[in-house]
């Protein structure tokens, strides 16, 4: 099967068995699923990862959830656009609505977005997760100037909104900012 140094302490081959089949999955999961190194931790603003490919996917994402309806969503695209949700996932928070703000074509799908609740609420419980997440490592004060900048819009009048862990009037207020 695989060549894998097996702990000698496991005695019967049962366990054996269930030691290596948990080895190859964690090995295939880990190339499936994008985990920062340790040297990204204390990357700037701009080497945060946000690929060409991601950007395509943000795209994609925002325009079909701005442009279609409930039913068409619920019905043809659910699955597509939860699985490019699930792949860019792994992207700072910043960098994924960096990409949405500073492109004049998405702003509008962005409204459209906030303008339904069904979108709006699904689209706020993903986003809040992902700030949770980063909010705890203490990843969302340090790049605060530099996204705003990115986005421009005051990082002063973004930072309460930080502090208070208020994602959702966060996304409102850089959603409706002129």
């Amino acid at each position: 099967m695989f060549d894998i140094p097996v702990d000698t302490t496991i005695k019967n081959d049962f366990s054996k068995t269930v030691f290596i089949k948990n080895i190859v999955k964690n090995n295939i999961l880990a190339g499936i699923i994008k985990i920062p190194k340790k040297e990204d931790f204390n990357q700037t603003y701009n080497e945060l990862p946000r690929t060409l490919e991601d950007e395509k996917k943000i795209h994609d994402l925002i325009t079909s959830l701005g442009i279609h309806g409930k039913l068409t969503l619920l019905l043809h695209h659910e699955k597509r656009l939860r699985k490019i949700g699930d792949e860019v996932r792994y992207l700072h928070p910043y960098k994924f609505l960096g990409y949405i703000f500073k492109n004049e074509d998405l702003k509008p799908h962005m409204l459209n977005i906030f303008d339904d609740y069904f979108k709006r609420t699904n689209f706020l419980k993903d986003f809040s997760q992902t700030m949770d997440i980063y909010d705890l490592k203490n990843k969302l004060l340090i790049y605060l100037d530099d996204f705003a900048q990115e986005i421009n819009v005051p990082s002063e009048e973004l930072r309460p909104f930080i502090i208070e862990k208020d994602w959702s009037n966060f996304l409102r207020y850089i959603t409706f900012y002129k």
